[in-house]
């Protein structure tokens, strides 16, 4: 809501009725208006008038500050264009404005508040001038009428103004009889007779409670007997829900009262009935009936016994049924593999033994499936999964004793070097959903397990689906030290031990068209999408060469984006350019342009300014112009002929002048500047640097040079990799990956499992 403020611009009160409502009687047949013109303005803050429908609420007070308003009223109004309205006080009721607010003579003070804002400041409400002679109608010149009664004759006796208007009330009205009681409403028993009836008041306003048949009501409305109601009693709702929260109904209390013999007093037992919400701010949203209990004096609180919307009724915990109806239970009988039972007292039931087996006694056959709805334990009685070894070592032997989905398996777990062979024929699932997939570990050398994955025909070949919110569905984690990590032999570190990658992926060779190593894709959420990869580099050594990232061209590029690219940080190259679809021949060439490169982090600005009738031209500047850049050059070109145009004015204020050329004169400018902003400041690039002694000897490109591969920068910072890189290439200098894997895979199970 815009925030609104009330300006009263003209406080004009025209109130010279006031002194002839209080002060006097009208002149018989006249009308004395009681309402009160009041115009003002409406503006907000900004002092900028309001418009359309303003609901104002208008207060009198008996003071400037303070106290409580003694009346009241709320108008709608419409501004006009300025802000101006015009209303009359006291319209709202068809009595106008109550007379003796002003019988009295003293001040009186109004205030206005618009919806939703806080009260103004009040004001004094005064009259205008002529108004101030109509309060000398209570005189006569400046005298009161008593001072103008003529004395009675002598002898005569003085009239009795109580007398006679008693007299003159009797003449209007009935005379009365009958007696009545304080406090009891009045009864007629009679045409012109009253007396007391039933019904008693204590207190007033908002303490005010009626008794029936009590003078002692303890609530607001007290009935002692009996009570018959022909309609609906109705127990409303204590508020309108919200979003937030539900309201509850109107309670329906019973009490009891019961003796306590340790307290030796009476102690109350409370019941209430209540509707309570269900399901608030949802489309399943209902109600149900509840019963409640409070002891004395203390709180009420839920039973548990409840009654829904669709007559079901909801027990308290720990229910118990007594009685002998149907669903008493009256005996417990031992089925079959069970023994025991009886019909009173704390009834047991034990296990046959000689049906089922216990599992402390000597081996155990079971014939039959078994079938384990929880967690199954082997050494533990508190299983953390479905199946949980706690201690010792699992042994499974034999062909075809592994089945997934239906598909039969050979599953073998070695004892010497962990040795672990899994050959599925149909599929491996881990997480929610079904893959053919070819799962292979193959043990190298007796201390690492270096996972080749091998199949045909598959949709993948390990495929890992996480149902954990939060947690990652596979984990690939490299070991440092002297042994080599999963999946990867590492890189020597200054220990000279092996550090081991988490996941190396190799693509797939193909007759036609080979397999990427690695594909990530994003996963979508709710706040924000996932990445499809997010890379760290490794901080723990002051050597560095802890990218984030290696990529190295094979027979292609070694990165393609298709899409937009961002860099928090500086962007190294050695060359870059710009490549898009030749315009003249889009379908059949490329286009390349070269970027331009400066040793400075430079910014370039141009233009065309048409020069005014004094040959100048002000170019005005963004607003961060000045912020962002410094040391400022300038280059100025005529367009359609010559004048010795130059920079009139510097730039100040975001803004340089061209001066000296003519009138209508076309002028190309070009401005640049050197970024001072303070990520450019923090990282200034260096124009010259030395190597460092990791990379001293090496080159980025070394063919160039005449030197072989092995002597770039890559080669320094990751060796092993590279090496392993060489290798895979199907180029004549290594076996090639496939050849890698393949002589794996060969390997027979029996060697495996040595």
């Amino acid at each position: 809501m815009v925030s609104r403020a009330i300006r009263v611009s003209a406080l004009i009160l025209v109130v010279s009725w006031a002194a002839c409502v209080v002060g006097q009687q009208p002149s018989p047949g006249a009308v004395v208006p009681t309402m009160v013109r009041f115009d003002g303005t409406l503006a907000d803050a900004n002092g900028k008038p309001l418009s359309g429908t303003i609901g104002i609420t208008f207060l009198l007070y008996k003071d400037s500050q303070g106290g409580s308003p003694l009346w009241m009223e709320t108008q709608n109004v419409r501004p006009d264009s300025i802000g101006h309205y015009s209303i009359m006080l006291g319209s709202e009721s068809a009595h106008g404005l109550p007379t003796d607010l002003f019988s009295s003579g003293d001040a009186r003070w109004l205030a206005v508040q618009a919806e939703g804002q806080e009260e103004q400041p009040r004001v004094l409400l005064l009259s205008v001038p002529y108004a101030l002679k109509a309060a000398d109608a209570e005189t006569i010149g400046g005298l009161p009428p008593s001072a103008f009664l003529l004395a009675p004759p002598p002898g005569t006796a003085t009239p009795n103004p109580t007398v006679q208007s008693t007299a003159s009330s009797a003449a209007l009205a009935p005379a009365l009889s009958g007696t009545g009681m304080a406090n009891y409403l009045p009864l007629w028993t009679g045409t012109t007779a009253l007396g007391s009836s039933v019904l008693y008041q204590t207190g007033t306003g908002g303490t005010a409670k009626i008794g029936i048949n009590t003078t002692t009501p303890a609530t607001a409305l007290d009935v002692k007997g009996a009570a018959t109601l022909r309609g609906n009693l109705s127990f409303p709702a204590t508020g309108t829900a919200t979003a937030a929260a539900g309201k509850n109904s109107q309670p329906l209390s019973f009490t009891a009262s019961v003796f306590n013999s340790s307290s030796t007093t009476p102690v109350n037992q409370n019941f209430r009935w209540q509707a309570e919400p269900v399901g608030n701010n949802t489309v399943t949203a209902t109600g149900s009936l509840n019963l409640l209990f409070a002891q004395g004096t203390g709180a009420y609180a839920e039973t548990g016994l409840r009654l829904g919307h669709d007559g079901v009724i909801t027990f308290a915990p720990a229910q118990n049924f007594p009685g002998t109806g149907p669903g008493t239970i009256t005996g417990v009988t031992a089925g079959t593999a069970l023994t025991g039972g009886g019909t009173s007292g704390a009834v047991k039931l034990n296990v046959d033994k000689t049906k089922v087996p216990l599992l402390a006694a000597a081996t155990n056959n079971f014939t039959g499936n078994l079938n384990v709805g929880g967690g199954l334990g082997i050494g533990t009685t508190s299983p953390a999964y479905k199946l949980e070894v706690d201690s010792g070592d699992a042994l499974v032997r034999g062909a075809n004793n592994f089945q997934v989905n239906g598909h039969t398996a050979n599953l073998f777990v070695g004892d010497n070097n962990h040795v672990v062979q899994a050959t599925f024929g149909g599929g491996l699932t881990l997480g929610t959903y079904l893959f053919p997939t070819a799962f292979f570990i193959h043990d190298v050398d007796g201390h690492t397990a270096v996972g080749y994955l091998n199949s045909y025909n598959t949709l993948a070949q390990l495929a890992v689906i996480g149902n954990v919110p939060g947690d990652g569905a596979f984990l690939g984690q490299g070991w440092g030290g002297a042994s080599a990590g999963v999946g990867e032999i590492g890189e020597p570190n200054p220990n000279n031990g092996m550090t081991g990658a988490g996941v190396v992926g190799w693509g797939g060779g193909g007759s036609l068209v080979g397999a990427p190593g690695l594909i990530g894709y994003g996963g979508g959420g709710r706040d924000f999408d996932g990445a499809g990869g997010v890379f760290h580099g490794g901080n723990g050594s002051s050597n560095g060469s802890g990218d984030g990232l290696d990529a190295f061209a094979g027979s292609g590029f070694a990165g393609v984006f298709s899409g937009s690219v961002e860099v928090n940080g500086n962007l190294s190259k050695t060359s870059g350019s710009f490549k898009i679809d030749h315009p003249l021949d889009p379908a059949n060439k490329y286009l390349y342009h070269s970027f331009v490169e400066s040793p400075d982090m430079m910014n370039i600005y141009n233009g065309v300014a048409t020069l005014d009738a004094a040959g100048e031209a002000v170019i005005q500047m963004p607003e961060w112009f000045g912020a962002l850049n410094r040391d400022f050059r300038y280059q100025l070109t005529c367009i359609g002929g010559f004048a010795p145009v130059y920079i009139a004015q510097e730039l100040a204020n975001n803004q340089f002048k061209i001066g000296g050329g003519h009138a209508g004169m076309k002028i190309s400018w070009q401005i640049t500047g050197i970024r001072q902003d303070a990520w450019a400041n923090a990282h200034r690039i260096p124009v010259e640097e030395p190597k460092t002694d990791r990379e001293r000897g090496f080159y980025l490109h070394p063919e160039l040079y005449g030197a072989p591969e092995e002597k770039s920068v890559a080669w320094a910072r990751h060796p092993e990799t590279m090496r392993r890189f060489k290798e895979a290439r199907p180029d004549g200098q290594g076996p090639g990956v496939n050849a890698v894997r393949s002589a794996a895979v060969s390997a027979p199970a029996e060697e495996v499992a040595k």
